[in-house]
């Protein structure tokens, strides 16, 4: 229900870091910030090289929870992520993509069935959040960073508040939850307090959507203040408590590699969307064609129209039951034609991507996908690829976090 501290995971990662910073980080080398609680990609499979170098496409999850109250105000031991956002860092086009994800957004979830996105992560945490949320993108997620409510307010505090057009007055009162929102119209300089009133309102006819609108205003008036010189002589503290209310499966040297990378963007290399879809009554339902160029355009780098007349075939040569039925599902999300799925004349070791289309960025993305494939080019008939799925995705060394091997 609250999305405040998901405000600050993004500008967090795009922060320059100063020496004190670096100091901490560079003597724990190999510390999380919290309890990790999802796989992190194989060993072998890394996007991050020295020194703090980034040099594939990295995608981070943030997911926001707030505390539940009962009917008594006791706080309950499970919760709904109120807010979840997949952001994707492309060094590639030098470039950060934010999809913002309603809360209600209908999805299935694994062993669950039909439900509200935000159900997942009751039903099974980060775990089943990110799961949940590649298989309903057609993303790999290859890492997540879980806000706690204690975030927001201390971070916009320790710079100095953010400068926000506050777009009407906006008032609002739950005495239940202990909230009182009173904002006029205006642009100002809002505390942390203030700044976590303006992303929590949801009051109006927009609902839910005009939060994550706020939201994302938010974070783009964060990234201004944090690449400011007083910013970065703060950025000991910011760290601080960043660390203190997150849990992630990233390491310290990646936060600061991917800080590293955003710090050199302009705002321009910011793209932010929320997923295209309609209300219903209970639902956000997404609009699946629009959300296939979106997704497309952001995540991979290429137009819709390219995958939607791309043929593939999909070979199971792992031995496992299903395997090739998943990828092929997974591909046909992404906007793929799917044109065949088999089982290969044999078991194969590695997964190989066979590319007859001439065009080798449309190959690279299907092995992204997948998380590490060998493509090989070949010149005759048949669909534009085939994709022989192998014992190494089925091993899970490249399948990406948040995909089972199972059917």
């Amino acid at each position: 229900m609250y999305a405040r501290w998901l405000l600050v995971a993004l500008p967090i990662l795009g922060l320059g870091f100063g020496v004190g910073m670096a100091v901490y980080i560079f003597s724990h080398a190999g510390a999380y910030t919290g309890n990790q609680e999802v796989e992190r990609p194989a060993e072998d499979v890394t996007s991050f090289t020295w020194p703090l170098r980034l040099s594939t496409r990295v995608n981070v999850l943030l997911i926001g929870v707030d505390v539940s109250l009962g009917n008594r105000r006791q706080v309950l031991p499970t919760s709904r992520s109120d807010t979840l956002m997949l952001v994707s860092f492309d060094p590639a086009r030098n470039r950060v993509s934010a999809l913002s994800i309603p809360r209600d957004t209908r999805v299935l979830i694994p062993r669950f069935g039909e439900n509200k996105v935000n159900a997942a992560y009751a039903y099974g945490g980060p775990g089943l959040t990110v799961r949940t949320v590649a298989n309903f993108l057609g993303v790999p997620v290859h890492y997540y960073v879980k806000l706690g409510p204690q975030s927001f307010s201390k971070i916009i505090d320790a710079i100095g508040g953010v400068e926000i057009d506050v777009e009407k007055d906006m008032k609002y009162t739950d005495t239940w939850a202990g909230l009182h929102i009173n904002l006029k119209k205006g642009r100002q300089l809002l505390d942390g307090e203030r700044a976590m009133h303006y992303a929590r309102f949801r009051h109006d006819a927009a609902g839910d959507i005009g939060r994550v609108e706020r939201q994302q205003k938010v974070l783009l008036a964060l990234f201004y203040k944090l690449k400011s010189a007083s910013s970065v002589l703060n950025a000991p503290q910011l760290l601080r408590a960043f660390s203190e209310n997150t849990q992630t499966n990233l390491t310290f040297n990646e936060l600061i590699t991917l800080s590293a990378f955003t710090a050199r963007l302009d705002s321009s290399d910011l793209k932010f969307a929320t997923l295209p879809g309609t209300n219903s009554i209970t639902y956000w339902d997404p609009d699946s064609s629009k959300m296939r160029q979106v997704i497309a355009e952001m995540f991979y780098g290429v137009d819709a129209s390219i995958l939607a007349s791309t043929q593939i075939e999909v070979l199971n040569g792992s031995g496992v039951p299903g395997l090739a039925k998943q990828m092929a599902l997974r591909l046909q999300a992404m906007g793929f034609q799917i044109v065949r799925v088999d089982n290969a004349p044999s078991v194969v070791d590695s997964t190989t991507i066979i590319d007859r289309t001439g065009r080798p960025g449309v190959a690279r993305l299907v092995a992204e996908v997948l998380g590490r494939s060998r493509i090989k080019r070949e010149v005759g008939t048949g669909p534009d690829l085939t994709v022989i799925v192998a014992r190494d995705l089925a091993r899970g060394h490249t399948l990406p976090v948040g995909v089972s091997s199972r059917r």
